[in-house]
C-alpha cells in the first residue's frame, strides 16, 4: 500500500518498467511476496507479473492489477501509508486493486499447498496499466495467449458477466479562450473530479475561483458530484463574451448529472442499465480549453445512436474533436457453466443468493476471451471510520476496504478454484465419452 504505483498512460521505454518506476516497485514487491510463498513466477518484461500453481494442462486465469489511480485531493488519512483502523484498511488501492489481488493470491497459495489443482494450472496475472490503457494485458495475451477461462478479481460479488461499452472522447476549443487564463479539474478520465479551479479575466480584473464536489468512479455516478458543475455555474455568472460563454455552458451541461441527460444522450437497457457520462479531465493547453470525457454505454446500444448528438452540441459550442476511443461492450450468458460454477462458490460460502450482473466499470474481462469479473467487492459500512460524505469508495478519497470482507473473499476464491478444477475434470470426461 505504501507504493504509489500510478501507471503512465504512455509506455516509458524503460527496460522492465514500461509504465514507470512506481509500477515497477509494486511488481517487485509482489515478486518478493510470491518467493516467500514458493509460488512459480515470471516477470513479463514489467508489463505484468505471472504467478502459477497447479499441475493440470487446462490454464485458468485470475487477473488483477497493481497500478492505482492518482490519490487526488481531500484525503483525511495519508493515501499511501496503509492505515489500519476499526477493521478497515485505508489507502489508495485497498479496493482497486491491491487488496483483491492479495486475496486471490492467498487463495492460490492455499490451493497449491493442499494439492487441490490436479486438473488445472492457475495463472494469476498481475498487470501494471489497468487504469489507463490496459496495454499490460494486451502484451500478456499477445505473448502468452488467453487461458481457457478466466475471472478478474476487480469487481463486486457475485459474478459480473458483462460490461458496458467504454467511450473516451477528447475535445478542444477551436479558438483560444483569452478570458479563461487557467482551468483545472481531474487527473484521470475515469474518476469524477472532486475539486476544480480556474483563473478568469473579466472586466479587466483577474479572479480565482474554486469548487468542491464529491469524487468517485466515473462508472458509478450515484452519490457523486462533479466539481466542474459548481465551478462552471460560478464562471457563467461573470460577464463573458458569447464565444466563451458557449464553451462554459457546454461544460456545465456535461457535468450537470452523471447520465448525459442535460446533453440529451441519456439511454438505457434492461441488461445493463443507464448510460453514464463524466467529463473527467479539463484544462487549458496552449491557450485553448480541452476536456476528456468518459462514457459507459449499455451493451445493446450502438454509439451511432447517441454520439452524433453529443458531437453536434460540442461543435455548436465551439469545440472540435481531437480523438475518440471506443471499447465495445461484452456479455457472457448468465447460464454459462463457468458463470454458474462461480455463483455456486459464492452462494455456498456466504449463504446468500444473487444474480449475475452487468456493470459500467471496465475491467480486464472485456479484453480476455471467456472471462468474467468475480468479486471481491461486498457491502461495507464506513460509519465507524467517520469519513466525510463521498469518501471511502473506489477512486474516492480515503479509499477503504473491510479486512473481514477480504478474508471472506479468500475463502470464496478457494472454493471457486476447487469447483473449477472439478468442472474441468467432468468436462474432459464428457468429451472422452
Amino acid at each position: 500500500m505504501q507504493i504509489p504505483g500510478v501507471a503512465s498512460a504512455q509506455e516509458t521505454g524503460a527496460a522492465g518498467a514500461p509504465f514507470g518506476a512506481g509500477c515497477r516497485l509494486a511488481l517487485e514487491k509482489m515478486q518478493e511476496i510470491a518467493r516467500r510463498e514458493h509460488i512459480r513466477q515470471e516477470d513479463a518484461d514489467g508489463y505484468c507479473l505471472i504467478l502459477e500453481a497447479g499441475e493440470g494442462d487446462t490454464v485458468i486465469g485470475i487477473f488483477s492489477h497493481l497500478d492505482v489511480v492518482p490519490a487526488g485531493e481531500g484525503w483525511t488519512y495519508p493515501p499511501f501509508a496503509g492505515v489500519r483502523k476499526n477493521g478497515y484498511l485505508i489507502g489508495r488501492g485497498v479496493q482497486d486493486n491491491k487488496g483483491p489481488a492479495i486475496a486471490a493470491f492467498y487463495a492460490l497459495c492455499y490451493c497449491r499447498e493442499k494439492g487441490l489443482l490436479d486438473a488445472i494450472r492457475v495463472r494469476q496475472v498481475l498487470g501494471c496499466q489497468e487504469e489507463c490503457g490496459m496495454k499490460d494485458v494486451a502484451y500478456y495475451l499477445e505473448n502468452y495467449g488467453a487461458p481457457a477461462y478466466s475471472f478478474v478479481a476487480d469487481c463486486a460479488f457475485p459474478v459480473c458477466c458483462g460490461e458496458k461499452g467504454t467511450l473516451r472522447i477528447e475535445l478542444e476549443a477551436v479558438q483560444k479562450t483569452e478570458e479563461i487564463l487557467s482551468l483545472s479539474a481531474g487527473t484521470v478520465c475515469n474518476s469524477v473530479p472532486a475539486f476544480a479551479e480556474a483563473e478568469i479575466l473579466t472586466d479587466g480584473k483577474r479572479e480565482h475561483l474554486q469548487a468542491k464536489g464529491i469524487g468517485g468512479h466515473a462508472a458509478f455516478p450515484e452519490g457523486t458530484e462533479n466539481a466542474l458543475k459548481p465551478l462552471m455555474e460560478k464562471i457563467s455568472r461573470r460577464n463573458l463574451s458569447g464565444r466563451t460563454a458557449a464553451l462554459i455552458h457546454f461544460l456545465e451541461m456535461l457535468a450537470a448529472d452523471g447520465y448525459g441527460e442535460a446533453v440529451q444522450i441519456a439511454c438505457e437497457d434492461d441488461i445493463s442499465g443507464r448510460l453514464t457520462c463524466n467529463p473527467g479531465i479539463v484544462g487549458i493547453r496552449e491557450g485553448r480549453l480541452y476536456l476528456k470525457i468518459d462514457i459507459r454505454y449499455p451493451v445493446t446500444v450502438k454509439t451511432e445512436e447517441f454520439l452524433p448528438v453529443l458531437l453536434r452540441k460540442a461543435e455548436k459550442a465551439g469545440f472540435r474533436t481531437v480523438s475518440i476511443e471506443d471499447d465495445a461492450p461484452y456479455y457472457m450468458e448468465k447460464t454459462h457453466p463457468f458463470v454458474q460454477v462461480l455463483m455456486h462458490a459464492w452462494e455456498e460460502e456466504t449463504g446468500k443468493k444473487g444474480e449475475p450482473f452487468v456493470m459500467g466499470g471496465g475491467t480486464y474481462a472485456r479484453k480476455i476471451p471467456n472471462a468474467v469479473a468475480f468479486g471481491p467487492g461486498m457491502e461495507q459500512d464506513f460509519s465507524t471510520l467517520e469519513l466525510p460524505e463521498g469518501h471511502g469508495g473506489c477512486h474516492s478519497a480515503d479509499e477503504a476496504q473491510s479486512i473481514e470482507n477480504l478474508k471472506t473473499a479468500v475463502v470464496v476464491y478457494v472454493k471457486a478454484l476447487i469447483k473449477i478444477n472439478q468442472w474441468i475434470k467432468e468436462k474432459k470426461k464428457d468429451e472422452n465419452v
